[in-house]
């Protein structure tokens, strides 16, 4: 059985105001659980007393998400339980997923990733130490390509679901009894291009996060959202400076031919 305690991180104890109604939500309708807020302060001495090897590799971590990445990991294997990200609204009772031995659900934009901002799992799972014995191997990843794209590959998202796939490949034991939170289940409707007024899923609503992202993370989730409007105005430039350069080269050709006569 996963064990009845939620996980959460902030800096410190006091929630922006805008995820404290998330924060209560997810307390009220799990009442009989166990609820532990770290904050920064004490995420780093659990890493200390609890991981001295990996210390190390958390304090190198260039960014603060990636040590709130790398906690929820060493957390989950020491103590098992449910991680959930604070700006996540909880709608219904998670007691139905107790009885698996992980729950992971799929990016709300994108079908082939898994997400970090919510994990249940027992304590001591194997898939879970893997990840960790990992992390140092990835601390460099995609640094060369900024904030975004090293958080996801180094610790968050994108390294989840590389991890998944690699440890079904060459472990010689894959993920057993493993729930994968559908999309009508977890995000629903909602997506990071519509956190402010989508309606969320069956258990979940979403609010609009995204409290470590830069001005590149900002523009790389504008161009994912606008991916369409983007290429359509690319195209009609494209066909735009064609058509000039006819008109041009035509032009050109008519005073030759005026010049000629």
């Amino acid at each position: 059985m996963i064990p009845k305690i939620i996980h959460q991180t902030w800096k410190n104890t006091q929630i922006p105001d805008n995820w404290i109604d998330a924060q209560k939500s997810c307390k009220a309708i799990h009442s009989d659980y166990k609820y532990i807020l770290w904050t920064h302060e004490d995420m780093d001495k659990f890493v200390k007393n609890e991981y001295p090897n990996f210390y190390k590799t958390y304090i190198s971590y260039k960014y603060n998400i990636q040590r709130c990445d790398a906690f929820r990991y060493l957390v989950l294997y020491k103590y098992g339980g449910i991680y959930i990200d604070l700006d996540i609204v909880c709608k219904k009772s998670l007691n139905n997923f107790l009885h698996y031995d992980i729950v992971l659900p799929l990016c709300s934009s994108d079908s082939n990733m898994f997400t970090n901002g919510f994990l249940m799992i027992i304590p001591k799972h194997p898939f879970f130490k893997y990840c960790i014995d990992q992390l140092p191997n990835y601390i460099n990843s995609y640094s060369y390509l900024g904030k975004f794209s090293h958080v996801m590959n180094s610790t968050g998202p994108v390294f989840l679901t590389d991890m998944i796939k690699n440890y079904n490949k060459n472990s010689n034991m894959s993920i057993k009894n493993m729930n994968i939170l559908t999309k009508k289940q977890f995000s629903g409707d909602c997506n990071v291009c519509n956190e402010d007024t989508c309606i969320g899923g069956e258990y979940f609503d979403h609010l609009v996060g995204k409290s470590w992202h830069d001005t590149l993370s900002t523009y790389n989730v504008f161009i994912q959202c606008n991916k369409e409007k983007i290429i359509g105005i690319i195209i009609g430039i494209i066909i735009l400076i064609i058509v000039l350069y006819i008109y041009v080269f035509d032009n050109k050709k008519i005073k030759k031919k005026i010049i000629k006569k």
